[in-house]
C-alpha cells in the first residue's frame, strides 16, 4: 500500500500539470473557482500530513530518548550495586583475614599451655591460663584451654563455666569434653543435649557415644536410656560396654530376668566374659530368690578363677552371706554366716587394688556392728574413708560404728562429713545418727530443731520410701541401752525419731512436736 503523503505528492504533480495545460477540474464542481486551487488544496494536504507525521517522528524520538536514558539510569544503579556488593565482600574478606591472623596469633600465644596440658602438668597450666586470662579477658580459647586443665585436676565444677564459655558447637571434641564434665556434675539435660549435638554432627552412630548417651539418658528418663543402649548393643553384640550399661539399666528397674538373660547371651557370645558372669550373679542376688544362690556361687567362682581383682566379687559374695545370717534364728549360726561374710570381705582386700577396697572395708564395718565389735567396726570404716573420701557410704559407715561404739560427739563429726555427698538416702541417715549422738551427748533437744525439721522435711514426700538396713536392730539396741543420762525430753526425741524413720510417726507430727515453727509465708 502507497503511503498517504506519498499519494497526495503524486496528486499534486498531476493536478498542476492538468492545471498548466489550461484544465481545470475544480471548476466542473465549483463554477468561477480560480485555476490552480486544486493543486493549491492538494498541497496544503501535503503540507499538514507532512506536519502531523514530523510532529509524530519527533515525539517518539523523545520517548525512545527517555527508554534508553532510563536504560542507562537502570543499568549505573546496578553497576554502583554490583560495586558495593564487591566492597562489603571485599571487606569481610579482610575482617575474616584479620580475625584469622589474630587467632593465629592467639593460638602461637597459648601453646606453652597446650604443651603443659598434654605434659598432664595441670596445675602449672591452670595458673600459667588465669594469668593470661587476666591480660585478655575476652580470650574465649584461654577459658576453653583453662576448663580443659580443671577437668584434668579434678575440678569440674570450676571447669563448667570455662567450658561453655569456650564451646564451638561444630567441634566434636569440645562436645564431648563438656558433656562429659555436664555428666559428672548431675547436669545431664544439658549433657544429653551436647551428646546428641555431637552424633548429629558426626552424622553416623557411633556405639561409644551412643553408651555414653544411654548412661546420661538413664539419669533422665530410664525407658529413653534403655532403647539408647539396646541401639548400642545392636551395633555390636560383642561390646562388653553397652551390655553391662544395659544389664545396669535392667537390674536399676527391677526387670532382673532381663538382666539375667543379657547376660548369659552375652556368656553365649564370649565365655570368657568375666564382667557378664559378676553381672548375671549381681542380677539373680537382687531377685532375691533362695533358690538363685547356688548359681550365685557358682558364677562368683567362674569370675574369680579368671580375674580375683574384681572387688564385685567379693562384695556380693559377702553380701550373699550376710542374707544367710539375717535368715538365721540360732544365734551360733548366724554369727558362723557372719563370720563368712568377713572372710569374703577379708580375701577381697587381700586381692583387690587398693582403691577399690573402700566398698569392701564399708561393708565389713556393718558386719562387724552385727557382731557387736563395735572398735573393729569403727577401724574397718575409717580405713574406708581414708580410701575414698568423696563417698557418702564410708561416711555413714563410720557414722554408724561411732555412733553403736558410744563416741558420741565423733559420731556428729562423721555425719557432717559425710554430708557433702550425700544423696536423699544418706541425708535422713546422716541427720538421724546427728540427732541420736547429739542428744546421747547431753545436747538441750531445743538446739537440734533445725536439724529435726531438716530430717521431717525429707520424710515428708510420698514419692519416696525411706528403707532401713540390716545394722539398723544394731543400732535400735544401742539407742536403747544408752538413754540413761539424756533427760526425759532427750529420750522422747530419740523414741519419735525411731518411729520417724520406723513409719511409725508421720513427718507432720514429728515436725510439730520438735521442728522449728513454720514462718507466716510458710504456713499460708
Amino acid at each position: 500500500m502507497i503511503p498517504l503523503h506519498r499519494s497526495l505528492l503524486i496528486l499534486f504533480v498531476l493536478s498542476l500539470l492538468i492545471s498548466g495545460l489550461g484544465y481545470d477540474p475544480l471548476s466542473r464542481l465549483i463554477p468561477g473557482v480560480a485555476p490552480f486551487v486544486l493543486p493549491g488544496l492538494v498541497l496544503a494536504a501535503l503540507a499538514l500530513i507532512l506536519t502531523r507525521d514530523l510532529a509524530s517522528a519527533r515525539q517518539q524520538g523523545q520517548q525512545g530518548d527517555s527508554e534508553i536514558t532510563k536504560a542507562l539510569q537502570t543499568e549505573a544503579d546496578a553497576s554502583l550495586s554490583r560495586f558495593d556488593e564487591m566492597q562489603r565482600r571485599l571487606n569481610r574478606l579482610s575482617t575474616m583475614t584479620q580475625s584469622l591472623e589474630t587467632a593465629q596469633a592467639e593460638q602461637v600465644s597459648l601453646l606453652p599451655a597446650r604443651i603443659l596440658i598434654l605434659q598432664k602438668r595441670y596445675d602449672d597450666a591452670v595458673k600459667w591460663l588465669q594469668d593470661a586470662i587476666e591480660q585478655r579477658p575476652e580470650s574465649t580459647e584461654a577459658r576453653w584451654l583453662l576448663g580443659e586443665a580443671l577437668v584434668g585436676n579434678k575440678r569440674h565444677n570450676e571447669a563448667l563455666p570455662h567450658l561453655r564459655a569456650g564451646l564451638v558447637e561444630e567441634d566434636v571434641h569440645r562436645l564431648s569434653l563438656i558433656a562429659q564434665c555436664e555428666q559428672g556434675l548431675g547436669y545431664y539435660t544439658d549433657a544429653e543435649k551436647h551428646l546428641l549435638r555431637l552424633i548429629e554432627i558426626r552424622g553416623d552412630l557411633r556405639q561409644q557415644d551412643l553408651v555414653t548417651l544411654g548412661v546420661v539418658q538413664s539419669e533422665l528418663e530410664p525407658q529413653r536410656a534403655s532403647m539408647t543402649l539396646s541401639q548400642a548393643l545392636e551395633l555390636n553384640p560383642f561390646n562388653s560396654a553397652a551390655r553391662y550399661q544395659l544389664i545396669d539399666l535392667r537390674m536399676r528397674l527391677g526387670a532382673y530376668d532381663e538382666a539375667i538373660a543379657l547376660a548369659t547371651d552375652g556368656l553365649e557370645r564370649n565365655r570368657a566374659d568375666i564382667g557378664c558372669y559378676v553381672s548375671r550373679a549381681d542380677a539373680r542376688f537382687r531377685r532375691g530368690e533362695i533358690e538363685d544362690e547356688p548359681a550365685i556361687f557358682n558364677d562368683l567362682a567362674a569370675a574369680q578363677a579368671k580375674n580375683r581383682r574384681d572387688y564385685n566379687i567379693y562384695r556380693l559374695r559377702g553380701a550373699l552371706h550376710q542374707r544367710r545370717a539375717n535368715r538365721i534364728d540360732k544365734a551360733a549360726e548366724h554369727r558362723h554366716a557372719l563370720q563368712e561374710a568377713i572372710d569374703a570381705y577379708e580375701e577381697g582386700l587381700s586381692h583387690v587394688p587398693s582403691k577399690f577396697q573402700a566398698h569392701l572395708l564399708a561393708a565389713e564395718s556393718r558386719v562387724f556392728l552385727q557382731l557387736s565389735r563395735f572398735e573393729d567396726a569403727v577401724h574397718a570404716a575409717q580405713r574406708a574413708v581414708q580410701h575414698a573420701s568423696g563417698h557418702v557410704s564410708n561416711h555413714l559407715a563410720l557414722a554408724l560404728a561411732r555412733l553403736a561404739a558410744g563416741q558420741w560427739r565423733a559420731a556428729v563429726q562423721a555425719a557432717d562429713q559425710g554430708m557433702p555427698w550425700a544423696g536423699w538416702g544418706g541425708r535422713i541417715w546422716l541427720t538421724a545418727i546427728d540427732i541420736f549422738a547429739s542428744t546421747c551427748a547431753g545436747v538441750d533437744p531445743d538446739t537440734l530443731r533445725p536439724k529435726c525439721t531438716i530430717l521431717a522435711h525429707e520424710l515428708s514426700g510420698n514419692d519416696r520410701h525411706f528403707e532401713l538396713s540390716d545394722t539398723w536392730s544394731v543400732v535400735r539396741d544401742v539407742l536403747d541401752n544408752k538413754q540413761t543420762n539424756v533427760g526425759k525430753r532427750g529420750q522422747r526425741l530419740i523414741h519419735d525419731t525411731v518411729a520417724l524413720l520406723e513409719h511409725t510417726l508421720s513427718a507432720h507430727v514429728y515436725r510439730q512436736t520438735w521442728g522449728e515453727a513454720r514462718k507466716a509465708d510458710e504456713v499460708a
